[in-house]
């Protein structure tokens, strides 16, 4: 290798040399969040990043280029097995070298080695390759100037330890890189990323100017095959992005790369699309492999603390005294789901709640659950189904979104008291757009994409509701459902825990629904979601 060009950046001597996994030209115009990664030659650097990203690459090219650049230099590359460090260096360490003729005969000479445990280039420099996951025994004793650290997430804390000892003899010069997919809130991946300055890209949005936040779950719509603005649901161009950091004081640098900033990312491919998986990965694989984040614990798909957050200062409006003015101008949706004394696993009750359809939120106004005495003990038929007739006509309701299952006597008679205003509905399986069946005159409602877009208009806080303590009963409602991935059918569902309720979570659903179909293609924030005869 020549000495270090004057004027000339990292990546672009490192373009002149080495090649991606086809052997082309790597790709930095259409991969511009690699540029500074590529060139950051910070002495401590963390990546947290999904898969398939182009990581390996990464790890092969700037340890093959600090080899060959410095003589005599020693670098300790690290893996959980000893599979991990075969794969590395079959597939991505060893073609750098091997597709190259000139890379080949700098490397290899008399004085070098190449085995499975150990490389020595012709230069004196050496890489060590070790599997530390049940034991770092193998790497007690080692010397190296620069520690690498890779799927970090299958290794203990305790043996990553032992590794960073062995830069001891380097306290001045010594350099730490750590890579991996997290797979929880309490991994080792997430937790050495929290400690670093927390690179984001940060993608402007061209339609509202907004910068968008760190990409998230709030960027993914089944109905939109892009990536768009979590404001203004446009288009927004990967390409535009730059890093910022979210901990700016820290020196530290780390770096998160979710998939979705990659602008080759495939929305749609049988089952290979980031919309594909969406479906069918339980929503902790998906969030660690392709989001490149972390999963919650109890695989809980939103928190208490979250759904809290937003709950307004406003307790829930009492149906004698309705202001005209939050109910005049707005379309205001109710949604019930019936119950008779018995269900599976435990008492269940007839729910509702009403809602008023604002310009950014759906805001709960009332929600009721008709249990305790006075409804438990009395037998009288039109009780409740008196008093759903009332709250419609207080709050000028105009449509009533029911369950079909086992309502279906009820809603034939509520259907009668109210009239058009009524609309049944249905869940089904598999996937399709909510459609309006013209024989049973009812909505069938995908259950699991439909399901899938609630809890990601619920985490970016299209929902507002009453206050704290009056909301919370039915908040935990949301709690108690999570995603079940079936490796026989190959399908992925939402199932409740034991015999818990998830009768709120329904209505919110409903809800949703009814405000997509009542506005259609002038809905606000959520864009078409159309239905079909």
């Amino acid at each position: 290798m020549s000495k270090k060009q004057k004027g000339v950046d990292l990546i672009t001597r490192i373009g002149h040399i080495f090649r991606n996994k086809e052997g082309k030209r790597l790709d930095f115009d259409t991969r511009p969040y690699w540029k500074q990664i590529y060139n950051d030659m910070s002495r401590y650097v963390v990546l947290m990043t999904s898969r398939q990203i182009g990581k390996s690459t990464f790890q092969a090219i700037r340890i093959l280029f600090e080899m060959l650049v410095t003589r005599n230099t020693s670098i300790l590359f690290a893996n959980a097995k000893k599979t991990q460090n075969n794969e590395f260096r079959q597939r991505s360490l060893l073609p750098q070298i091997y597709r190259n003729r000139k890379l080949l005969r700098a490397a290899f000479g008399k004085s070098s080695i190449n085995n499975a445990k150990m490389m020595k280039l012709s230069n004196g420099s050496t890489l060590h390759l070790e599997h530390i996951g049940t034991s770092a025994d193998s790497a007690r004793g080692s010397s190296a100037r620069t520690i690498i650290a890779d799927e970090v997430q299958d290794i203990p804390r305790e043996n990553l330890d032992v590794i960073m000892e062995s830069a001891a003899s380097f306290p001045k010069d010594s350099k730490y890189r750590f890579t991996g997919t997290c797979k929880d809130d309490r991994n080792l991946m997430y937790q050495l990323f929290l400690d670093t300055c927390q690179f984001e890209w940060i993608i402007p949005c061209a339609s509202c100017q907004e910068d968008n936040p760190p990409i998230g779950m709030e960027h993914l719509d089944l109905e939109r095959e892009y990536l768009f603005c979590s404001e203004c649901k446009k288009p927004i161009n990967s390409l535009e992005g730059r890093w910022v950091a979210q901990n700016p004081k820290c020196k530290r640098m780390g770096y998160r790369i979710p998939r979705l900033i990659d602008p080759n990312t495939v929305w749609r491919n049988s089952a290979d699309g980031i919309l594909d998986k969406y479906e069918i990965y339980s929503r902790n694989k998906f969030l660690n492999e392709v989001m490149a984040l972390p999963s919650i614990h109890g695989e809980d798909l939103i928190t208490l603390q979250e759904l809290e957050s937003f709950c307004e200062d406003r307790p829930i409006m009492d149906p004698d005294n309705v202001p005209r003015k939050e109910i005049e101008g707005q379309a205001i949706i109710a949604a019930i789901d019936w119950a008779y004394n018995t269900k599976i696993g435990g008492v269940s009750h007839t729910i509702i709640s009403i809602a008023k359809v604002e310009h950014e939120h759906i805001k709960i106004l009332y929600m009721k659950r008709f249990s305790g005495p006075y409804y438990d003990g009395r037998n009288d038929p039109d009780l409740v189904l008196n008093e759903i007739v009332g709250l419609v006509a207080a709050f000028g309701v105009d449509w009533v979104f029911a369950d079909h299952r086992i309502g279906n006597k009820e809603n034939q008679r509520l259907k009668q008291r109210i009239g058009k205003r009524f609309v049944e509905v249905e869940y089904s399986n598999g996937s399709h757009p909510v459609r309006w069946k013209s024989d049973s005159k009812r909505y069938s409602i995908p259950k699991t994409e439909s399901l899938d877009r609630l809890f990601n208009q619920l985490r970016a806080g299209r929902f507002t509701f009453p206050n704290v303590d009056a909301s919370t009963e039915y908040l935990t409602d949301i709690l108690n459902v999570y995603t079940h991935y079936n490796d026989e059918l190959t399908r992925r569902s939402y199932e409740r825990k034991g015999g818990a309720s998830d009768d709120f979570l329904d209505l919110l659903n409903f809800t949703l629904i009814a405000a997509i179909q009542y506005y259609g293609d002038n809905m606000p924030w959520l864009g078409k979601y159309s239905y079909q005869d």
